[in-house]
């Protein structure tokens, strides 16, 4: 338990905090972590999706145990989504970020070096599976909805507009290409995309971190603490129920498991920052989730 707490959980929990500890310090401003965000959004999360789209072992895949994860997602993302907008009267836009907040999880730089440490390379196959699941329906879907009530957009042709100007989907539809045409591919563009892309996570999470030092962390407020007990509590909890009822391979199930216990993702974030959605009640559920599985992560791997 200590071992996987001391790496890999803490040190990538660790530029969060130090991203908190520049905010509160004065170190950076807000303004700086937008700009920060924005070459998250436009540039090094594109590449990160292109690079995994790209090399992602579809013949691999366990496609039953996907298909219970993203059973287990929608219910936590409606029940997140609808908690926010009825039970706390949150803006539809806010709604639905809260509900990708209670389902999408820090998955990439978070539980797949924990996964790979206690299952070998066979971990990657069934992360990939769930990153890819999640980024072209969990985190283009957000983002195209977002963007669809933000303008009012109904026509078909201006949806497809809107869809063609993310470039995250921009990535997706990219990587797909190359996917099905590797062997013609210059090996450049993966390096490219992947040296990039590794620059996605430390610096959305050390923008946050910044955003969070002024979201008055010291206050818990019902939305945020029913939108952390989703995550950390019922997502898990649900999706071992879900994995009783049919029969799948144990090693990949405990490793979608492991996925589901894991904090909430910061691309919740990511996309509120860009629209200018309020952001404080994301910012403050990532942080809580991160802390709190510090100890279910580090009990669920002992």
């Amino acid at each position: 338990m200590l071992q996987t707490l001391a790496d890999p959980i803490l040190p990538i929990f660790a530029i969060l905090g130090f991203g908190v500890l520049a905010g509160w310090r004065d170190w950076f401003d807000a303004d700086f972590a937008r700009g920060l965000n924005r070459f998250v959004f436009f540039i090094a999360q594109p590449a990160l999706v292109f690079f995994i789209v790209a090399r992602a072992p579809f013949a691999e895949f366990d496609y039953r145990v996907l298909g219970l994860y993203l059973a287990s997602e929608i219910a936590v993302y409606a029940a997140g989504t609808l908690i926010a907008h009825r039970a706390f009267g949150r803006e539809l836009r806010e709604a639905l970020l809260i509900g990708m907040t209670c389902a999408f999880v820090n998955h990439v730089f978070y539980i797949l070096p924990i996964a790979e440490l206690l299952y070998g390379e066979d971990a990657a196959f069934a992360i990939a599976g769930i990153i890819v699941v999640d980024v072209a329906l969990l985190f283009c879907g957000t983002m195209l909805l977002v963007d669809l009530i933000g303008t009012g957009t109904s026509h078909p042709a201006k949806i497809a507009g809107v869809m063609l100007r993310n470039p995250t989907f921009l990535a997706i539809l990219g990587g797909l290409a190359v996917y099905a045409t590797e062997p013609l591919a210059p090996q450049g563009l993966f390096t490219f995309a992947e040296f990039v892309g590794r620059a996605a996570p430390p610096a959305s999470l050390f923008a946050l971190g910044i955003i969070m030092a002024g979201a008055g962390l010291r206050r818990l407020d019902g939305l945020t603490a029913s939108v952390v007990g989703v995550k950390v509590l019922a997502h898990p909890i649900l999706l071992a129920a879900l994995l009783l009822l049919v029969e799948v391979d144990a090693d990949k199930a405990d490793i979608a498991l492991l996925v589901a216990a894991g904090p909430c993702g910061a691309m919740p974030f990511v996309i509120a920052l860009q629209y200018g959605v309020r952001t404080d009640t994301i910012a403050k559920a990532i942080l809580i989730s991160s802390v709190l599985t510090l100890v279910t992560l580090a009990w669920l791997t002992a």
